[in-house]
């Protein structure tokens, strides 16, 4: 599955909504007089919308803080905290980088809301979507589930899901950060 944004003008004004789109793979027909494979004109892959995420808002990054200055450095950080603590101190920090402010457990931009213990990013009514990088980062309810849900790993394909629900929130790692965080994940 992945995310796709999409632009409605609604009197003047454009808007972007984000869907959840599930991409199906079809096999091709195998032509029985040559024994070849049949290859369409177009790819192979269906896109079925599954759900609308919500409103898309983007924030630029208005001040160039370290996470060391946010935090203590990076290998204190996985040292000390669990995996949830360290993906929620990641996700404070990326919006801290871009405006909201902390009151309690809940980060505020205007009218836009992330509670990371509910695991909601909402603008008080409905669901909302933040793009946080210019290439996927899209900080969304579904997409802070599915990497919460992630709180160990045995191998490299756990891995990798990891990396990429990492990116699909919009948390860029350093390789040797990562690294760090995945030895922290494995099994043992």
């Amino acid at each position: 599955m992945f995310i796709r944004v999409k632009k409605v003008k609604n009197k003047n004004i454009v808007y972007e909504y984000a869907h959840l789109v599930k991409g199906i793979w079809k096999k091709r027909k195998i032509n029985k007089k040559l024994d070849k494979k049949v290859i369409r004109e177009y790819n192979n892959s269906v896109h079925k919308y599954k759900k609308i995420l919500g409103r898309v808002y983007r924030f630029e990054q208005k001040c160039n803080i370290e996470l060391n200055d946010h935090t203590k450095n990076f290998q204190e950080l996985i040292k000390e905290k669990n995996i949830k603590e360290i993906y929620k101190t990641l996700i404070e920090y990326e919006l801290i980088k871009r405006g909201f402010n902390k009151k309690s457990d809940i980060l505020i931009n205007n009218n836009l809301y992330v509670d990371l213990n509910r695991l909601i990013v909402h603008n008080g009514k409905k669901d909302v979507v933040i793009k946080l990088q210019e290439k996927s980062g899209h900080l969304c309810s579904k997409t802070l589930e599915e990497l919460f849900k992630i709180e160990n790993i045995n191998g490299r394909y756990e891995g990798m899901q990891l990396l990429k629900k990492l990116k699909m929130v919009g948390l860029k790692l350093k390789p040797e950060e990562f690294y760090l965080l995945a030895q922290k994940m494995i099994k043992k």
